[in-house]
């Protein structure tokens, strides 16, 4: 009986243990300083160091690679505790133009807004979202497939 209370009492203590999450694609040290300024594009840079985790947007022409380290406790909020991002700037041609290195002395916390986009259609009910699914057409029940371009011999 001692026993069972040990392993109960250690497996209840463990899983308050603070965990560290890894997420991102932050590349190494090492398969960064391959890059060559001048030299690489940006499917170069994509062959080397994989897909970015975005691409800029808005007349930003560069690719960035974030990686965070998070620790959590048991079911509370997950706290960062490094953060880093790597930005690759492109010139007008696509060649790497420059790199930047960022941490999380740098970011910013941004509010987001409570306001909500309204969209045109039907409010539907729980049960009615679920009872609309039946005699769905094209659910394995042969026939045509209305609105799928075959035409009726």
């Amino acid at each position: 009986m001692r026993k069972i209370v040990l392993i109960l009492l250690f497996s209840i203590l463990s899983s308050c243990v603070t965990k560290k999450i890894v997420n991102g694609n932050l590349p190494e040290a090492d398969t960064i300083s391959i890059l060559k300024i001048g030299k690489d594009d940006k499917k170069s840079v994509r062959n080397i160091l994989g897909e970015p985790s975005f691409a800029g947007s808005l007349g930003d022409n560069s690719y960035y690679y974030i990686g965070t380290l998070k620790s959590k406790v048991a079911f509370m909020k997950s706290k960062i505790e490094e953060q880093y991002i790597l930005e690759l700037k492109f010139n007008k041609k696509n060649k790497l133009k420059d790199i930047f290195f960022y941490d999380k002395s740098l970011s910013t916390n941004v509010a987001m807004s409570s306001l909500e986009t309204k969209s045109d259609g039907a409010k539907q009910s729980f049960l009615m979202q679920i009872i609309g699914n039946f005699g769905v057409p094209g659910m394995k029940r042969g026939g045509p497939i209305l609105g799928s371009g075959k035409a009726d011999d």
